[in-house]
């Protein structure tokens, strides 16, 4: 994978990270093995109380985690977050799009920039909607996406925000993504002076959470993991 600040060209042949085991330095998110690293996510009108304390979300074939709805027979909204938040990291995760319907989830990182999840592998211009885009701010350099069914693979690289004495990220030290999809180069590098999704008011902070995004779709996750640039700034909430 290319290194955050590593000019690489868009069309460059991938290599594929599918199954790729975490090094020893990383911190495991999710193996298949439990949702010890996770909880429900709390923000505005997304478990707003933050009084949602099970996990609803199922594992699924082993190895995975899958997108659900209810709890004891009743819809409830959940997204799920890290307990642990991070500051720049190198983040691996795979995902899969269900057979039916949008497939329709993000990625949050840093301090809520979205990388949209979404079933758009038939478009030949992806936009700031289309799956490997930054949700409303940037559409991806290729369409890398793959259909259906298929497991998929995202390598992304965050470079933290520099925050000044006003709680604001400096211009200067605007953070920085560089993101691969299925081993494509999607985003290289990428400046994220704008916050401007629909969750551009989530407080800007030295560490944040990762997120995954619960949007009416059946998505599954698998082999997540984590490199820490900046283990000092770590903590746990």
């Amino acid at each position: 994978m290319a290194a955050t600040g590593t000019a690489v060209s868009a069309d460059s042949a991938s290599t594929s990270t599918l199954g790729q085991d975490p090094p020893a330095n990383a911190v495991v998110l999710f193996d298949g093995s439990g949702f010890d690293a996770w909880k429900p996510f709390s923000w505005q009108w997304i478990n707003p109380k933050d009084d949602q304390q099970e996990v609803q979300w199922k594992m699924v074939d082993g190895d995975a985690m899958e997108i659900a709805f209810e709890l004891d027979g009743k819809r409830r909204k959940q997204f799920l977050c890290t307990k642990q938040t991070f500051g720049s990291y190198r983040l691996h995760l795979e995902f899969q799009l269900p057979e039916e319907g949008s497939g329709n989830s993000g990625i949050f990182f840093g301090p809520l920039y979205e990388l949209q999840v979404l079933h758009s592998a038939d478009k030949e211009r992806p936009g700031l909607g289309d799956c490997g885009a930054i949700y409303q701010i940037r559409a991806p350099d290729v369409n890398a996406a793959l259909g259906p069914g298929e497991w998929q693979t995202v390598d992304l690289e965050y470079q933290a925000a520099e925050i000044g004495k006003n709680g604001f990220m400096t211009e200067n030290g605007a953070a920085r993504v560089t993101v691969r999809l299925n081993g494509k180069l999607i985003h290289d590098d990428f400046k994220l002076s704008l916050r401007r999704n629909k969750y551009a008011a989530f407080p800007e902070e030295p560490t944040s959470p990762i997120v995954l995004q619960e949007h009416g779709s059946k998505v599954r996750f698998r082999n997540i993991w984590v490199v820490e640039k900046t283990s000092p700034l770590a903590n746990t909430k």
